[in-house]
Order: C-alpha cells, then structure tokens, then sequence
C-alpha cells in the first residue's frame, strides 16, 4: 500500500507550481511606471515597466532591467498573456533554479483606460531582497 502511495504522489511533488516570492496585481494607467528594486549581496538591480499602447487586445509594454530594455506585446490568452525574465546569474557554487521575474496581463478597463497585471518573483537558487517597490505617476523616461 506504501508503494502505491508513493507512486501516486510522485507527479505531484514533480508538477507542483513553484513557491513565489512576491505576487501581487497592480493596476496601471497608460504611460504609469512601476519599479522594483531588489539586492543581492552587495548588487542592486532595478527594475521598472509601463504600459503605452492597447491594440487588437494586445498590450504593448516597456520594461527595464538592470538598464537593459525590453518591449513585447502581452494578450489575454494562455500562451502570450506572460513575460519573463532572469533577474541573478546562477552562483558558481550552486545548481538550481535561476530567479525570474514573470509579468501577466489580466485584464483591460476600457472605460477607465486601466490595465490589470501581476507580477511574480521566483527565488530560485539565491537569495535576495526587494528593498523598493512602488508605483511612480506619469513622467515619461525622464523619471529615470
């Protein structure tokens, strides 16, 4: 009866959704920058993302990591509603699980011209903080 037990609970532990760090659903207006900030040991790594287009149920984001830039299109529909990203290089001495960054588009108001994401932030194999999150009003790139 063990033997079945533990074979039965084998896919389970293999397939179980990773345990995130952060999660958490914003709700940004066109042209509105969020930012996060995390540290590891003595590296500080930025990151901050906005909005700046929503066409044929697609929306355009800009995003900045660690003075890199990036831009995608994210939809509503299973395989493009998420973007993700590597936050920390793997340690030399440790095998795992890299960090990432993963950002979802939820949903669009139309009316209020407000789009809903989330944000999630997978640990990995190091360990780090975020020691800035916030929301920073319309300014364009000269808020950076």
């Amino acid at each position: 009866m063990n033997k079945i037990l533990f074979w039965l609970l084998i896919p389970v532990l293999c397939f179980a959704p990773p345990e995130w760090k952060e999660e958490r659903f914003l709700e940004l207006q066109k042209d509105e920058f969020y930012t996060l900030v995390f540290k590891a040991n003595e590296a500080e790594k930025r990151l901050f993302f906005r909005w700046t287009l929503h066409k044929n149920r697609g929306l355009v984001v800009h995003l900045n990591y660690d003075y890199f830039p990036h831009q995608f299109i994210l939809y509503q529909d299973y395989q493009r509603n998420c973007y993700t990203i590597p936050l920390f290089k793997e340690e030399p001495t440790k095998y795992g699980d890299v960090p990432y960054f993963m950002l979802c588009f939820k949903d669009y108001h139309r009316g209020k011209k407000i789009a809903t994401l989330k944000f999630y932030v997978y640990e990995g194999n190091r360990d780090f903080n975020i020691i800035d999150e916030r929301k920073v009003p319309n300014g364009g790139f000269g808020a950076y």
